[in-house]
């Protein structure tokens, strides 16, 4: 007898809709992962998987597996030192689009993909964009502190991003005097941290922009002004006392609230939000971050989780732009080239510029029957010989498959299964790819075009 599929049992008849209960939900489970399961974990934490890194996960435990993506691999150090080196020239010349070229260089050639994700996930969080910020050295900066801190402690990361001039900028509070102090400030922590809309939500927006009195940025410089501190007794989240805003990270990584919002976020980045979970099924997971302070060890037991698993997760999840784009270069090994970066944005996703500091609109406002078009298009010019776009993704997925890409390309986009909507099509292109041992390139194109246009692959 086969062995069964991690989330097959018991929960795999569970739906988003009618939602097992917390403690069968968030239970770590140890069986061995299939092909199919390391692809729906990969499509997750790194946009999508590639050959190699399939074959190696699967048979393993989910544990071991999480484990083995959430620490530094060997390689990253050099990938690193190969990579900031053009990053710092992007940041000295001022380069905004070089910059998101290399940034989105992260996403799709990184040895830790885990990490370069979850940058982007702190990034939505705060709401904090290229933009908005204004100057790139000073938004290179804020970035570089969330790539370190990305799956480490949640109070350094509140700390690293709320007292960095970067945050005040994007929130427009570069100046915060205490005849004055600017609600921007208070009222971008509440919606951005806890996700308060709360009657008393004017107030409490005051009592944190008070704390953040003496504050101001004068050309990237954050300068701190004791004659202009507010060291005026004031209640922040239900604490009374002459807190400044160097108490203020610490006072949310305390809040119970802040948690549970935080691990809502975290799972409608990797679970979907469709509908979301109420509070008390997330509460084991809160519960744990509350507990430790560690995003790696909250995110851990959230994606080895029987939930994260089962086939009311998967294939639930629709594809942004980003997504979208990262996943094709990636699994093909493409090259990202200012082209990709552009059509990127003409999607409407700019890699650092979420949208508003609530981050960007939900996959669904993407798939309108133009943006479709716009995906199709795309899929066809990276397949091609488009040397805007570096081109090619057909002739190096020929090289390295051979005779075995129809079925490389069907496990790699597909879970091992031709989608229906497209199954006909697919039988004459591998009939034509078997046929034309000396000119494959084109059929095989077609194929991963057919694939990756397909309605399965617009999910996660």
């Amino acid at each position: 007898m086969a062995p069964q599929a991690v989330g097959e049992r018991d929960l795999d008849g569970a739906t988003m809709a009618d939602l097992p209960s917390p403690e069968d939900a968030w239970q770590a489970d140890g069986r061995a992962m299939s092909a199919q399961d390391v692809a729906h974990l990969l499509r997750r934490v790194a946009a999508n998987g590639v050959a190699g890194e399939i074959s190696a996960l699967a048979g393993r435990a989910p544990g071991a597996a999480v484990s083995e993506l959430i620490s530094e691999p060997p390689t990253y150090n050099k990938f690193e030192e190969e990579l900031r080196p053009l990053e710092d020239a992007a940041v000295r010349a001022g380069a905004a689009d070089a910059y998101r070229t290399w940034f989105l260089r992260r996403l799709v050639a990184s040895p830790w993909p885990l990490r370069e994700w979850m940058t982007v996930f702190w990034l939505e969080f705060f709401g904090l964009g290229i933009g908005r910020v204004g100057e790139l050295s000073l938004f290179d900066d804020v970035v570089r502190a969330i790539r370190r801190l990305a799956l480490g402690r949640y109070r350094e990361m509140l700390t690293a991003v709320l007292l960095h001039p970067a945050f005040l900028l994007n929130v427009r509070a570069s100046a915060n005097y205490r005849s004055a102090p600017n609600d921007r400030v208070g009222a971008a922590i509440l919606r951005t941290c806890l996700g308060y809309r709360e009657d008393d939500f004017a107030h409490q927006a005051r009592e944190l922009a008070r704390a953040y009195c003496g504050r101001f940025v004068n050309r990237g410089i954050l300068r701190v002004s004791d004659f202009e501190r507010d060291v005026g007794e004031k209640v922040v989240l239900g604490r009374r006392d002459t807190f400044v805003a160097e108490a203020v990270p610490s006072l949310i990584a305390e809040d119970a609230r802040a948690t549970t919002w935080t691990v809502r976020r975290l799972y409608r980045w990797f679970f979907g939000h469709t509908p979301m979970p109420d509070d008390a099924f997330l509460s084991p997971v809160a519960a744990k971050l509350q507990a430790s302070g560690s995003l790696a060890d909250a995110l851990h037991g959230m994606l080895c989780s029987r939930w994260f698993f089962s086939a009311g997760i998967r294939h639930r999840q629709l594809r942004r732009p980003l997504q979208f784009v990262a996943s094709l270069l990636r699994t093909f090994q493409g090259r990202v080239k200012l082209g990709v970066v552009n059509e990127l944005v003409a999607m409407g996703q700019d890699v650092l510029q979420p949208t508003t500091l609530d981050g960007w609109p939900d996959a669904c406002h993407y798939l309108t029957p133009l943006a479709l078009i716009r995906r199709m298009k795309f899929a066809v010019k990276l397949v091609s010989q488009d040397e805007k776009l570096g081109g090619g993704l057909a002739r190096q997925a020929c090289d390295e498959f051979g005779n075995d890409l129809p079925q490389a390309v069907v496990e790699l986009l597909s879970d091992g299964e031709v989608p229906s909507d497209v199954a006909p099509q697919w039988s004459a292109l591998r009939a034509r790819y078997a046929e034309s041992a000396g000119a494959r390139e084109q059929a095989a194109a077609s194929m991963i075009c057919l694939l990756a246009t397909s309605a399965v692959f617009q999910t996660a």
